[in-house]
């Protein structure tokens, strides 16, 4: 209620009965965001408020997300260049996710789109084991293990999870085992040590998008192309963290965080066989003063971050999908970012609070290209980028159950690696170095609180609304399906959002989120025509999402979806539609308490009416193809546990 921009948080209660291969389980009934499994597994598009839609395409690395940033338990997954992977996040073991829905760089850095963070830290008193299974059809298995145990003033958690997918389209079967554990240790008396360690193997098949004629005559085939190369990724990464805080003085604290993560990758993609070999480093440090006596300023925060990824790239010729003997290019790529940020939060009358804060990003790219086998350096370039971030917000709370509030806040994305290549034709250069970073100033303003009336059987009313809007400058935008990408003059995005969770005295709940969202191209122009005034593709002018669940004395539970989204387009030109589509799915659950233990059983049918829809599409896409098509009908089941020892 004291945060004055759009947040939303989701308990696990809120997804447990979904089949919930990927992250889009838990963040589907939030407004400003627009999240799809792509092929059925964990692979999602994730887009806030229109940031991140450049991320779906031919060239746009799948299973990566832009214009977001990432948390896991507070530590970064988002890489220096703004590309996440969802490898180490699983979503059988998440307990809580938090999503900031507008501009965060000011505190974040590289994030346009928000924040959202995932939280696997659970609360618990005595030691427990928790474990289930869940199957479906198109060959789902799914297997998980969860326990935790108190040490002292300590408690250590672990889970492992295995996910397997035959895949409903060809070229779509997936594979993923995820494994972390994590200690929280109470050190003295007030400082507090989080220690995670985490690893994942994450191997999925890639169908690729259809042209229309494809998905109206069968929506389960693969693009030819991405067929014949049979292309596949195949991630396997780790990762160790740690999370301090503890107290300076009277009002005085100090928060530090570090991790490392280590990543192997290898790409059957666009005719090549690739093998990455990467490091990714962090920390950061954020020191917050509360004065004791309370008077004009209520808080101050002093804040450094940085992270680095480095490592080497071998392109091979590609031979009936499989790495041939050829190496055909040998290349290193870094990207490394720090920023330093304050923030101050002042009480400028009784129940009015003024937030201030502005921070400093750099960001570095560096690509080295060595001859195929040869170890002296060819070609070196560096590309850097800076950019000062403010912003400002005011929060009335007028009753202890309502807030009012008022902001303007920066943007700041900066291309990801493969997005700063150059363009065709360009003789020996690396690295795009005529590509801006984007930027986009916020405009917003919201209301939020809870009611408990206590009439017509409604027991508890939580809402919140936004109306914003977004000036961007230099949006980047891919071109020829992101043969390369390039800086797209001025656009503009305007929206309303609202939410709505309801409680009824009789066992039912509501929660809805409506997005509202107009997104325009107000100057660019290219080679290929003038779009100006025409709609930014990957854009729904509106999503609603909706679900109801009714829950009884007796243990039985049964909740029902339903998922809306408006037609959008998917290219600069406004000639490719994405059509509109309602996706309906239902589960229904059993919970058995026998003493310490709890028994849930769930069954579900996701896309009830087995309607074909797009559940994302490519932007700007070469040679007609642009959607990927959803899940069809299917059935789902499973069995879970807790015992408290």
């Amino acid at each position: 209620m004291n945060v004055p921009m759009a947040l939303s948080v989701r308990g696990r209660e809120t997804f447990s009965d979904d089949r919930a291969m990927g992250v889009d389980a838990a963040l589907s009934i939030i407004p400003g965001v627009m999240v799809s499994s792509r092929a059925g597994a964990g692979d999602v598009r994730l887009t806030i408020r229109g940031f991140g839609a450049r991320g779906s395409g031919d060239r746009s690395n799948a299973a990566t997300v832009r214009g977001v940033k990432v948390l896991l338990d507070g530590i970064p997954e988002t890489e220096p260049d703004g590309r996440t992977t969802f490898d180490l996040i699983d979503i059988s073991s998440v307990e809580r996710v938090e999503v900031f829905r507008t501009n965060a760089s000011t505190l974040f850095g590289n994030a346009s789109g928000g924040v959202i963070n995932f939280s696997t830290v659970r609360s618990f008193e005595q030691p427990f084991i928790s474990g289930g299974t869940l199957a479906g059809e198109f060959g789902l298995r799914r297997l998980s293990v969860e326990m935790g145990t108190r040490l002292s003033s300590s408690s250590l958690q672990a889970s492992f999870s295995k996910t397997e997918l035959d895949g409903w389209r060809s070229n779509s079967a997936s594979s993923q085992q995820q494994a972390t554990v994590s200690l929280n240790a109470l050190l003295g008396e007030s400082t507090n040590l989080r220690v995670f360690t985490s690893g994942a193997t994450n191997a999925f098949s890639i169908p690729g998008a259809l042209t229309q004629a494809q998905f109206d005559a069968d929506p389960s085939q693969a693009n030819p192309a991405y067929l014949a190369r049979r292309e596949r990724r195949r991630n396997l990464s780790g990762r160790i963290a740690f999370d301090l805080t503890t107290p300076l003085a009277e009002g005085r604290s100090l928060n530090i965080v570090g991790f490392v993560t280590p990543k192997v990758l290898q790409r059957s993609e666009r005719g090549t066989f690739r093998d990455f070999n990467r490091y990714h480093v962090g920390a950061g440090s954020v020191y917050r003063w509360t004065p004791s006596n309370r008077g004009l300023l209520n808080s101050l925060l002093f804040g450094i971050d940085g992270a680095y990824q480095d490592g080497s790239i071998l392109f091979y010729n590609l031979v009936g999908g499989e790495r041939g003997d050829s190496l055909r290019t040998n290349k290193r790529e870094g990207a490394a970012t720090w920023g330093a940020f304050a923030k101050a939060e002042v009480a400028v009358v009784d129940r009015i609070l003024l937030t201030g804060g502005l921070r400093f990003d750099h960001q570095q790219y560096i690509a080295e290209d060595y001859a195929a086998g040869v170890k002296k350096t060819v070609v070196r370039e560096e590309l850097n980028l800076d950019h000062f971030t403010p912003s400002v917000a005011l929060l009335y709370r007028p009753a202890e159950r309502v807030s009012l509030y008022a902001a303007m806040s920066g943007g700041l994305e900066s291309p990801a690696f493969n997005e700063v290549d150059p363009p065709p034709g360009v003789v020996n250069p690396l690295l795009n170095q005529v590509l801006k970073p984007m930027t986009s100033t916020t405009y917003e303003f919201g209301i939020k609180g809870w009611l408990e009336p206590g009439v017509a059987a409604l027991e508890q009313l939580v809402y919140s609304a936004s109306a914003f809007t977004i000036h961007i400058n230099d949006e980047i935008v891919p071109y020829n399906g992101g043969a390369y990408f390039f800086s797209a003059g001025v656009s503009n995005r305007s929206g309303l959002e609202a939410s709505l969770d309801a409680r009824f005295s009789f066992g039912c709940t509501w929660q809805s989120a409506l997005t509202l969202l107009k997104g325009t191209y107000e100057t660019y122009t290219n080679d290929l025509g003038n779009f100006s005034g025409n709609a930014a593709p990957g854009i729904p002018d509106m999503t609603w999402n909706n679900k109801f669940r009714w829950e009884s004395q007796w243990g039985f539970s049964a909740s029902f979806t339903v998922h809306t989204t408006s037609s959008y387009v998917a290219d600069d030109a406004n000639i490719f539609f994405v059509p509109s589509a309602t996706v309906l799915s239902a589960a229904v659950c059993y919970q058995l308490k026998l003493g310490s233990s709890v028994l849930d059983i769930t069954t579900g049918v996701q896309n009830l009416t087995d309607t074909k829809y797009a559940a994302s599409a490519f932007i700007n896409p070469s040679g007609g193809a642009f959607l990927e098509p959803g899940l069809p009908r299917n059935v789902y089941g499973g069995i879970q546990f807790r015992i408290d020892l």
